[in-house]
């Protein structure tokens, strides 16, 4: 009678190689604050410098944000900001004239312009999400929102060329719809939040640094965030009493991602920076002594001095059988 194939019940196999991959033990954040003399250029306008010197961590700066908390305020003193006014989508980038990513002591990427540059890299990159608070949709200040950026604009257009083409474009979304734009204008123009408690905006590094899409950790490198302050309320608020509006940063930061990895990663990456690493030489022309080896210079330095003994030894049994030959001959 053939025997049953019973199949063991798991509780019972008591022996299988169980294999756990567990890459990260722990995420937190790092927090940078602007360095010392430079902090106080956030409002008056100049550069403001973040110093990345972190080298043991493990740092994730693909996922990179700062945190900028400010207050709305009125241009003139001890006044209630007006209603009906609120910031420009995508406001943050555009309250500096140039980002500059250095690693090392080199500068990686010097980003001019970085509000229009951020703003039409998310609207090409990312889906239009209008009920989002988020303010990157490109809308052309009175919370209308293009279905499609404007094709037919001077490569030189200043903001408001771009504004009169885009009024005069047909196809928008209208106010009622871009939920997001209803919210932030509420948000913005609440007058507690913003004058007594304040406000805040995260702002991630990607994509406008092209280097980040490469999502990789980084560790022992230091690196240095330059942003160019420039005060232009007039260009980040609008609405009915925009030339009143002014925006003042009580705080600003950058959060990096620190990742510890576990012990079996971290193991197996020291232990491939550790290696030996190949390197071949190409020669023309040349042809290997004997006794060379791929051991580099040494073993190329062996073999030249040991063809120089054989030289040597060569010439003194011809110096030694000459002398022989002379005596035979009668020392002729």
């Amino acid at each position: 009678m053939a025997s049953k194939n019973y199949r063991l019940d798991p509780i019972f196999q008591l022996y299988d190689p169980i294999q756990y991959s567990f890459n990260k033990k722990k995420e937190d954040y790092v927090i940078i604050s602007p360095s010392v003399g430079t902090k106080t250029q956030i409002n008056d306008g100049g550069r403001v410098t973040f110093e990345i010197n972190s080298l043991s961590n493990w740092l994730l700066l693909s996922d990179a944000h700062f945190r900028c908390d400010f207050k709305i305020k009125d241009a003139t003193q001890n006044r209630i900001p007006q209603t009906n006014t609120t910031l420009e989508n995508n406001f943050f980038p555009s309250l500096f004239s140039e980002m500059v990513l250095e690693a090392g002591s080199n500068p990686i990427e010097t980003i001019k312009h970085p509000g229009e540059f951020d703003t039409m890299l998310k609207t090409v990159l990312y889906p239009k999400n209008y009920d989002s608070v988020s303010g990157w949709i490109s809308d052309v200040g009175d919370g209308e929102v293009l279905k499609e950026p404007v094709r037919t604009v001077a490569n030189d257009a200043n903001l408001a060329r771009i504004r009169v083409v885009a009024r005069n474009t047909l196809e928008r979304v209208t106010r009622g719809v871009n939920h997001g734009f209803e919210k932030r204008a509420l948000q913005y123009n609440n007058i507690v939040e913003n004058n007594r408690w304040g406000n805040y905006v995260n702002w991630k590094l990607y994509p406008l640094f092209g280097l980040l899409e490469h999502r990789k950790v980084s560790i022992g490198l230091p690196y240095k965030i330059h942003l160019q302050r420039e005060i232009n309320d007039n260009k980040i608020f609008f609405g009915e009493n925009n030339s009143d509006a002014k925006l003042e940063i009580t705080n600003i930061q950058l959060y990096i991602p620190v990742i510890t990895p576990s012990v079996e990663v971290e193991t197996r990456i020291f232990n491939s920076l550790t290696k030996d690493i190949e390197i071949a030489f190409l020669r023309r022309n040349t042809v290997a002594a004997a006794g060379a080896t791929a051991g580099g210079a040494s073993g190329i330095a062996k073999a030249v001095n040991d063809k120089k003994a054989e030289a040597a030894a060569n010439a003194e049994a011809r110096r030694h059988n000459l002398a022989m030959e002379r005596e035979a001959r009668g020392g002729s």
